[in-house]
């Protein structure tokens, strides 16, 4: 079975703990019907690394242009001050 990518858009000034609760849960084998078919990939405007409003440094898996949304099972946009 191909895994299918889940994307989360990061960016400066994200709400690191908004998208917490997701992550965790399409990570957690437990909570899958069948373990191991998703994977969060991160995606920004740049591959750039961007910094939370919590302060943590996230390298971007993508830039936004190489998505294709036929690509992407879930897009996730967690909120910010951006």
């Amino acid at each position: 079975m191909k895994q299918k990518d889940i994307h989360l858009f990061v960016f400066d000034s994200l709400s690191d703990w908004e998208a917490g609760y997701a992550v965790a849960g399409i990570n957690n084998p437990q909570f899958q019907k069948n373990p191991g078919s998703y994977r969060v990939r991160s995606v920004a405007l740049r591959k750039a690394p961007v910094v939370t409003i919590g302060g943590l440094r996230i390298q971007p898996s993508l830039a936004l242009e190489e998505l294709s949304p036929s690509g992407s099972a879930m897009f996730i946009m967690p909120g910010g001050t951006g």
